[in-house]
């Protein structure tokens, strides 16, 4: 697939208007929409009863997902968004009175509240709050104690875009016996994750950003290890085996052996066929050719943002950074006024403005963003 071809699936391309807010949701690729639209012709029309051909998708769909994170599909279960994947760890640990979790201070708040209240439970949490924005793995050895159970991290931070080193995190959580947990929502597809090499316990990611499909619905990565170590906190009859088979035989010990036995009931089937369609096109077009066009973009805002002075909150190191790039600014209501009232959206978070390029942008199109930005 040429950028060309790409490009011809974003019909907003076709008008003035330029999108840099990946990071907080995406538009919808035409194929996207034609996979949901052809689910919903086939649930109306000839499909109606539709698990045995829904499932089927759904589990095409993990297997997609699990080759992007090199995992495999029966690791891979779905829920609504990332707080609600988030939330089944959070809430299905064992905690103890004194245990501790260690937090970033600007972490985005679905990878904060379901960690918060386990302090019902006696939990303590911590934040560590750089002053430079940078979590190193230094950082995180000056902040660890011998009560502290579990590590959750983003992959990608939502407001700077710093990019922390997952696999040596990983390597020393393991070492230290503590849970190691991800939220993926601001790096998959572009930027390579392997939970086994990094040892990442737990990861979830949502997919309305930077996968670029539909709202109300994510994914979770569960390994073996801490699969056996959550408590079942919610159940349906999609949570057992032989639902069917043993209808009115309630037995609670009759889970699921995979990670499928935190999916409940129900699943949202128009989401995963977005899902699914979004995973197909990316992968035609190349992770790596995406990630590469990506990390460009933001070397270009960077530069363009260095020349004028600008004050740069994320890291300029480029193994250090994905596809955010947030700058402090004079008055940044008014730039981003500015901004959309020349059909520019963009974000502002915190104060901070933030621009957040997919792979189909032009550097035609970052130009005339940062033009306008330094009118």
């Amino acid at each position: 697939m040429t950028l060309e071809d790409a490009r011809k699936q974003f019909p907003h391309t076709w008008t003035e208007m330029i999108y840099l807010n990946h990071a907080a949701i995406s538009p919808l690729p035409f194929v996207v929409r034609e996979a949901v639209d052809k689910y919903l012709e086939r649930r109306a029309l000839k499909g109606i009863e539709s698990y045995p051909w829904a499932n089927k998708m759904a589990f095409e769909t993990k297997q997609l997902i699990a080759g992007l994170v090199h995992a495999k599909p029966g690791r891979i279960a779905f829920a609504h968004n990332t707080a609600d994947g988030v939330s089944i760890l959070a809430s299905g640990l064992s905690w103890q009175p004194g245990d501790r979790i260690l937090l970033y201070r600007y972490e985005y708040p679905a990878n904060v509240y379901p960690y918060l209240i386990q302090k019902r439970h006696g939990v303590e949490v911590d934040f560590m709050d750089p002053g430079d924005w940078r979590i190193t793995l230094d950082v995180i050895k000056a902040h660890i104690t011998p009560k502290t159970k579990l590590l959750a991290l983003s992959s990608v931070t939502s407001l700077t875009g710093f990019k922390p080193d997952l696999e040596a995190i990983g390597k020393y959580c393991k070492e230290k016996n503590i849970i190691f947990a991800v939220d993926a929502i601001q790096s998959l597809p572009h930027v390579p994750i392997d939970v086994g090499k990094f040892n990442i316990d737990f990861l979830a990611s949502g997919a309305h950003k930077w996968l670029q499909s539909s709202e109300g619905v994510s994914f979770i990565y569960v390994s073996e290890k801490i699969q056996g170590l959550i408590s079942q906190n919610a159940m349906g009859a999609a949570s057992v085996k032989n639902t069917f088979e043993l209808l009115f035989d309630f037995d609670t010990g009759r889970l699921r052996d995979d990670a499928s036995r935190y999916e409940n009931g129900t699943l949202n089937f128009p989401g995963i066929a977005a899902l699914g369609a979004a995973l197909k096109f990316h992968a035609e077009f190349g992770y790596a050719e995406m990630g590469k066009r990506i990390s460009e973009h933001s070397t270009y805002l960077i530069s363009r943002f260095k020349t004028k002075g600008v004050k740069l909150i994320t890291p300029e190191n480029e193994e250090e950074r994905s596809g955010i790039v947030s700058i402090e600014i004079e008055k940044p209501e008014e730039v981003l006024d500015r901004l959309r009232r020349k059909n520019i959206i963009v974000a502002l978070r915190a104060g901070k403005l933030r621009l957040s390029p997919h792979f189909y942008n032009t550097e035609e199109e970052l130009r005339t963003v940062t033009n306008v930005i330094f009118e």
